[in-house]
């Protein structure tokens, strides 16, 4: 999977709303690859490939929101992200990171 490539199809036209998305899900990735890594040490066995995706997408659906404090102009209240964006992830065939998208609020 290309993360990068779902983000630029969605966030291509409000750049500082993807500038927002990837920052955070960047710091959110590094804190997950941490933790499985530090699980992984302990004998969990541990996707850090999935867990990577997963982080980077997790807040795929904010861009619909009504959130004009971090640059989203969608319609749908904030609380719905995780939900729009599994909506999403499923769309583009991925139903596990959708998972991930609508469990994580």
């Amino acid at each position: 999977m290309d993360y990068i490539s779902l983000i630029d199809k969605y966030y291509s036209t409000n750049l500082e709303l993807r500038n927002v998305l990837i920052t955070h899900s960047r710091q959110v990735c590094e804190r997950a690859l941490e933790i499985g890594r530090r699980l992984q040490e302990a004998g969990v066995a541990v996707d850090l490939p999935f867990v990577e995706e997963a982080a980077m997408l997790h807040d795929i659906g904010i861009f619909l929101t009504d959130a004009p404090g971090i640059s989203c102009f969608g319609t749908e209240p904030y609380i719905r992200h995780g939900w729009l964006g599994a909506e999403l992830m499923r769309a583009e065939g991925f139903p596990e990171h959708a998972l991930v998208c609508e469990r994580h609020t």
